[in-house]
């Protein structure tokens, strides 16, 4: 029986929280083993009583690496550290899983990827942990379905004020103060899962990811931030149409619509509260209803990457597996102009808390049913 991965912890809020919580419960005992958690705001996360006088807690991982190793690090940072943290981990010979978005730009992820030499690099995107993903994608790759004809996607996730000032001020942000990039938006982070899945599916092996090209989008927003709260974007993965919708500035929530079309057969993630339920309709008309489509991906993916680690066979989301997603995110920062919505339509709601613009719920929608992006329906105009 091997010992325990000694492993550090890089952020220890947000949602650092869950891999405090999945420790602290003994989640990962006899797998992993808790060194260390390296967090100058540490005391600021809502289970520091928890964890303080537990387990050891650092201002800085050059703080913890100055006197003691680790065999894996959990990065768990605002974006625009995601790099140096990695960076840090790796030139301390830990192997390395860092949460999504990876890095902002294609020349950060090809710069770590150049570094890592036989150090796993891991992406925290948990779609590609799942399970019942993995064994979707294996019969996409047989030819079960048939051509991929298009993959779509539909969002409408209200977020208020809060959210846009949570944190250390990065979020919605384009560049830090120190001119770091950060590339937040609605793509990059909330909604990135439902991209990179699609991506992730069209792959040609297991830890491929297809490459989305003749990409059209229309980017606008309604919150006062410097990126993004609304996109809506058209393209294509192979010959398959690609679709993707998703809002911040709406003041209805519609969870997730995500259905993707094959020659024989139709797939479709219905997402509730509680679960992304994946069904199979297949063309005889027969229904196959594969369970949660995000499956033990949360804490696969930590598990899954820490017995590659130890030289398991396990499907990963490496970096470059994340590769056709930068790009893209790269592509709309540096391509696509970020369009103010109208000001007769932004509605400031001091009671929700919130900025939004009425009914364009209903108005992504329409242009989603129709293929469309909204300048090509007079949307916006």
């Amino acid at each position: 029986m091997r010992k325990p991965l000694r492993t550090l912890l890089v952020g220890a809020g947000g949602y650092g929280v869950n891999y405090v919580e999945y420790f602290l419960g003994g989640e990962f005992d006899g797998e992993l083993e808790l060194v260390g958690i390296a967090d100058p705001y540490a005391s600021a996360s809502p289970c520091y009583d928890r964890f303080n006088g537990i387990v050891p807690v650092f201002d800085s991982m050059e703080d913890f690496f100055a006197a003691h190793s680790a065999d894996f690090t959990i990065v768990c940072t605002p974006i625009h550290l995601h790099y140096g943290h990695c960076k840090t981990a790796l030139e301390n010979n830990s192997h390395v899983i860092c949460e999504k978005p990876f890095v902002p730009s294609m020349d950060a992820m090809e710069s770590l990827e150049a570094l890592r030499e036989d150090k796993v690099l891991a992406v925290g995107f948990q779609w590609c942990y799942s399970e019942v993903m993995q064994d979707l994608k294996k019969r996409i790759i047989a030819g079960e379905f048939g051509t991929a004809l298009s993959m779509r996607s539909y969002i409408s996730w209200p977020r208020g004020w809060k959210y846009y000032n949570r944190g250390t001020s990065w979020a919605g942000k384009i560049k830090s103060a120190q001119g770091d990039l950060i590339y937040d938006s609605i793509l990059s982070n909330a909604t990135a899962h439902y991209i990179q899945n699609m991506l992730f599916l069209l792959g040609d092996s297991v830890e491929e990811c297809a490459d989305i090209n003749h990409i059209k989008a229309e980017c606008y927003r309604a919150n006062d931030i410097e990126s993004f709260d609304t996109i809506v974007l058209k393209g294509k993965v192979k010959d398959a149409d690609v679709y993707f919708s998703a809002s911040h500035a709406t003041n209805y929530l519609v969870q997730p619509v995500t259905e993707y079309v094959f020659e024989n057969a139709r797939i479709w993630i219905n997402v509730t509260a509680q679960d992304h339920v994946c069904t199979v309709h297949h063309k005889n008309g027969s229904i196959e209803n594969l369970g949660s489509a995000l499956g033990n991906g949360l804490k696969n993916r930590i598990r899954d990457v820490a017995k590659r680690i130890c030289g398991e066979d396990k499907v990963i989301c490496t970096a470059p597996m994340t590769g056709a997603f930068t790009a893209l995110v790269d592509w709309v920062f540096i391509n696509v102009p970020f369009c103010d919505f109208p000001d007769e339509l932004i509605i400031r709601d001091k009671e929700r808390g919130a900025t939004y613009i009425k009914n364009l719920h209903m108005d992504l929608w329409d242009c989603f049913n129709k293929n469309i992006l909204p300048s090509e329906g007079g949307y916006f105009i």
